[in-house]
């Protein structure tokens, strides 16, 4: 591929950016999808002693270290005790040629289960919100709840359904579900709507934005409790969904203990 570069010392930075921006995209786009899924373990996995356990999924240009250095993992040892953290490596790769929840079921979540861990939660962050759901309601039964944040919906098609719909709440799913990414998108929508708008949902559901991104993410808003749903300054980015986590985590996991 060929990237002209406009003319001028401005053009020629703004052409090395773009440059360096398609790289970075690209690279995203030919990862391998590796069979078995990796994964980062932070601290010995022992069901023994944890009380559950916590799976990371990664946005589009993330790595599973990406949970470390941005402080979510020092978050959820502070705030989950007794949770063991993994951070699987759910790049574009496994979305893009369909294993991501086949693959999360056979190397990362189903081995946490064999292993006797009976209470799991799921974190996304962007495209790993998407993966998150997707997980959900194809294995209700194995999830506690779902930590999302600025979590990706869906093409821009499925998103206008819904909101022609008049929300999460009034929308029906086409049946058959056409089975692309489309027909992923509008599962998931018609599994929250199921969770979220009924009766006491089986999944615990938060949800953390930026105030400039909060976009088709409001979709979510009108289905959810006020207090499972928070805004904090800044946009797309981790400078929004780190301190988010600091608060929903606390809300989250205090109100799972409750329960207990």
């Amino acid at each position: 591929m060929t990237l002209p570069l406009p003319s001028g010392t401005e053009g020629i930075r703004k052409g090395i950016a773009a440059l360096a921006l398609l790289l970075t995209l690209g690279g995203c786009y030919w990862r391998r999808a590796h069979d078995p899924m990796p994964f980062v373990a932070y601290g010995d996995l022992g069901p023994e002693s944890a009380r559950g356990a916590i799976v990371l999924l990664p946005g589009f240009a993330d790595i599973p270290e990406d949970f470390e250095r941005r402080g979510f993992v020092s978050i959820l040892h502070r705030r989950a005790p007794g949770y063991d953290v993994i951070a699987a490596d759910a790049h574009f790769g496994y979305y893009n040629n369909a294993t991501l929840l086949d693959q999360l079921h056979a190397n990362v979540i189903g081995p946490l289960v064999a292993r006797g861990y009976r209470e799991l939660w799921i974190v996304g962050v962007s495209m790993g919100g998407h993966g998150a759901v997707a997980y959900a309601r194809s294995y209700p039964e194995r999830i506690k709840g779902l930590l999302l944040f600025a979590p990706y919906l869906g093409p821009g098609d499925v998103i206008q359904e819904v909101t022609r719909a008049g929300g999460l709440c009034r929308y029906n799913a086409p049946n058959p579900l056409p089975q692309n990414r489309y027909g992923f998108a509008q599962a998931n929508f018609a599994w929250l709507k199921e969770e979220l708008c009924g009766n006491p949902a089986d999944v615990s559901v938060w949800v953390g934005v930026g105030e400039r991104d909060q976009a088709s993410r409001e979709l979510l808003h009108a289905a959810l409790a006020p207090d499972h749903y928070l805004v904090e300054p800044g946009g797309h980015d981790w400078s929004a969904w780190t301190p988010a986590l600091e608060q929903i985590a606390s809300r989250a996991f205090a109100a799972a203990a409750s329960v207990h």
